[in-house]
């Protein structure tokens, strides 16, 4: 929020000076300043406040990450590792609120698009691999699971709920 606020204050304010610097001295001067405009203008759409988001939600504070994303209007526009982690932090805030439809989708979103790092592939495998079981659809669950063990995640956490997740599964059959 601050950071859009301030991103759109420097390019109005560029502009401005742009602008005066073009009456009193002509392009020569002024050129740089529209650039710096147009870069600060380009990198809100193709980069957005998804990082700002995703560290709001890993923080443990997904109200203020759901604000943050709401302000991306087009995700579309995002670079893609930008966007692969737009919907998974997506998906993270909709089964956190209960939402299981929505997150199964952004986070099944994020996994066609694609995760860099191997903890938060076996974080959304693991996630799907829930929803999927509490949905009665043990295959698809078990093949989600298999994949969240295949990324050796090193965090603790992860594998912890892998192992619980294995269990109910085990009980369930």
């Amino acid at each position: 929020m601050l950071q859009t606020r301030i991103r759109f204050g420097l390019i109005f304010l560029f502009i401005g000076l742009g602008i005066l610097l073009l009456l009193k001295t002509g392009i020569s001067g002024a050129w740089p300043l529209f650039l710096g405009a147009f870069l600060l203008l380009i990198t809100h759409f193709l980069f957005g406040s998804v990082w700002v988001a995703f560290n709001q939600l890993k923080r443990g504070n997904p109200l203020k990450a759901a604000v943050i994303l709401n302000q991306i209007k087009r995700p579309e526009w995002l670079i893609k590792r930008n966007r692969a982690y737009y919907y998974f932090t997506k998906g993270m805030i909709d089964l956190q609120n209960k939402h299981l439809e929505q997150g199964e989708n952004n986070l099944l979103q994020a996994l066609d698009i694609g995760l860099e790092k191997n903890a938060d592939l076996a974080l959304i495998n693991l996630n799907l691999a829930h929803i999927y079981y509490l949905r009665k659809k043990f295959d698809r669950a078990r093949q989600h699971l298999a994949e969240a063990k295949a990324q050796n995640a090193n965090d603790l956490l992860i594998k912890d709920n892998i192992t619980k997740l294995e269990k109910a599964m085990a009980a369930a059959n």
